[in-house]
C-alpha cells in the first residue's frame, strides 16, 4: 500500500503520540526498574524519593531512544517500501526431489533475482522516510515540551543509536530480541540502573529494550492497520 504525504504526517504524528502513551501509561519504566529491585534484592534502587525520580526520568529519556530507533528501523517495511535495513529475505523451504520420469530429471526454475531500483525510485522513497521521520521527531518534541537545547541533545543521542545499529547491521524487524547483550542502551541503562552490579544490571536492560521494541512494534501494528482516507 503506498500513502499520500498527508497519510504518512497523520501516521507519524499518530506514531510519536501513541509511543509515549504506551511507555507512560503501561507505566514500563517504572515497573522495570521495580521488577530489577525484587529481582536483585536492590531496593536502595528504588526507595529514595529524590534519586528514584531522577532515575525515572533518565531511564525513560533512554527508553525512549531505544523505542524511536525501532520505529525508524521498521519504517520502510511499514510505509511499503521493501525490507528494513538489515533483513534478509527468507529461505524458501527445499522440496522433495521429484521422480525421475522417462524425460530425464526435471529442470531447475532460475532463482528470482530482485530488481534494482532505479535512482529516482531510491530518491522517491528516501523522500518518503524523511517526511515521516520529520514529522514524527517534530511531534514528539511537542508532546513532551522540549526547548531547541532539549531537542539537539536527543538528536544527537539518537545518532549515537543509530550509528551503533548501522555497525551492527541492523537489527531484524520480527526477528529474536530476547538476548540483547549489547548496544547504547543496554550499556548507559545498565550504569544509570546499578553500576555497582553492572553485568546484572546490563541483563536486565537487554531483557528490557527486547520489551520496549515490542511495544514500538505495536504501536506501529496499531497505526497501520487501520483503514482510513487520511
Amino acid at each position: 500500500m503506498r500513502f499520500t504525504p498527508r497519510q504518512i504526517v497523520v501516521r507519524a504524528q499518530e506514531t510519536a503520540y501513541q509511543l509515549l502513551a504506551t511507555l507512560d501509561r503501561e507505566a514500563l519504566v517504572s515497573r522495570f526498574l521495580q521488577s530489577y529491585a525484587k529481582d536483585q534484592n536492590r531496593a536502595g534502587v528504588i526507595t529514595q524519593p529524590e534519586l528514584y525520580r531522577d532515575l525515572m526520568a533518565s531511564v525513560r529519556r533512554e527508553a525512549l531512544l531505544a523505542m524511536v530507533t525501532h520505529v525508524d528501523e521498521a519504517l520502510p517495511r511499514r510505509l511499503g517500501l521493501g525490507m528494513p535495513a538489515g533483513a534478509a529475505p527468507k529461505k524458501k523451504a527445499r522440496k522433495a526431489p521429484g521422480k525421475r520420469g522417462a524425460r530425464g530429471t526435471r529442470k531447475k526454475s532460475p532463482a528470482a533475482r530482485p530488481k534494482a531500483m532505479t535512482g529516482r525510485e531510491l530518491a522517491a522513497h528516501a523522500a518518503v522516510l524523511d517526511l515521516f521521520r520529520e514529522e514524527f521527531i517534530v511531534a514528539l518534541g511537542r508532546a513532551l515540551r522540549w526547548s531547541e537545547e532539549e531537542s539537539g541533545e536527543f538528536a544527537r543521542d539518537y545518532d549515537l543509536y543509530e550509528a551503533t545499529r548501522s555497525r551492527a547491521g541492523g537489527e531484524r524487524s520480527g526477528g529474536s530480541t530476547r538476548n540483547i547483550t549489547s548496544g547504547p542502551f543496554v550499556d548507559r541503562c545498565g550504569l544509570l540502573l546499578d553500576p555497582s552490579m553492572l553485568e546484572q544490571a546490563r541483563r536486565a536492560a537487554g531483557r528490557f529494550q527486547a520489551q520496549l521494541q515490542g511495544a514500538a512494534e505495536g504501536v506501529l501494528k496499531k497505526v497501520f492497520s487501520v483503514r482510513r482516507d487520511n
